[in-house]
């Protein structure tokens, strides 16, 4: 009998009910090498194993939000906005929440832009159960533009009543954070703009260390009618995290988009 160990190579025989070593073997390196790669590559698949078990065990849900805005110039230095969207969950069959913006934008620089906004949010937890909420966030916009390319970065600081993921979280923050980069493309020659986005949503709350708790990414593409007028259409997904049952939502946009001055 042959017993194979890390490092060594034993060799025993049974005489008279007894076991006698016969043979000691030291192993070469390249064996124990070869070993430990092999476990290597056994822990990594139980890893892996593990970490796909947690990602297929989340809820999927398409959604379909329709969205009007407009904007109005008071000046070369303040922009006046009304925004109002509609989210469809459940396969875009309920309503999910009805959402009114009010916000003016102040452009400092080139470079940057502030604003203020106020947002009433209708939400209906079932077809039958309805409430209100209402909050305020304030926006950072950086902008940089290299030659038919836009970046931006807005930091958002937002109210944890409106966009909660539930009215437990609601109560265990004090505020969310949103970060959000995009890049956009201006098409010579056409008014076409394909743009794609990602954002982070980071709670603060009471008694908890910091954690980005979703995550949105978008595709987008808008034309101008005119000067005035654009529509736009944009897919993404909308991904919770640090979650016991996150929900991952895929998501089809509309927009139409009125300057009247």
């Amino acid at each position: 009998m042959t017993v194979i160990m890390p490092m060594l190579s034993l060799k025993m025989m049974m005489i008279n009910g007894r076991i006698e070593l016969l043979h000691v073997k030291r192993m070469p390196f390249s064996y124990i090498e070869r070993t430990m790669r092999n476990c290597k590559w056994i822990l990594c698949f139980i890893f892996l194993s593990g970490s796909l078990k947690t990602v297929f065990s989340q809820q999927s849900d398409f959604q379909f939000w329709p969205q009007i805005q407009i904007g109005y110039e008071l000046s070369d230095k303040f922009k006046l906005s009304l925004e109002e969207e509609v989210r469809l969950r459940e396969n875009a069959s309920q309503i999910k929440k009805e959402l009114t913006d009010l916000g003016l934008t102040y452009k400092v620089s080139k470079f940057l832009r502030l604003s203020l906004n106020y947002r009433l949010e209708l939400t209906y937890d079932n077809p039958d159960e309805r409430s209100w909420r209402n909050g305020i966030y304030g926006d950072i916009t950086l902008r940089k533009e290299i030659q038919r390319f836009r970046l931006d970065y807005r930091i958002r600081f937002q109210s944890p009543k409106v966009e909660a993921i539930s009215e437990i979280s609601t109560q265990n923050q004090w505020l969310k954070n949103r970060h959000k980069i995009s890049l956009e493309y201006n098409v010579k020659g056409i008014r076409l703009t394909p743009e794609i986005e990602a954002e982070l949503f980071l709670p603060f709350k009471r008694q908890e260390s910091l954690a980005f708790d979703e995550y949105r990414l978008w595709a987008k593409l808008s034309y101008g009618l005119n000067k005035k007028n654009e529509i736009g259409i944009k897919y993404g997904i909308q991904q919770e995290i640090n979650a016991s049952d996150p929900l991952r939502a895929y998501i089809l946009g509309i927009s139409y988009s009125l300057d009247i001055n």
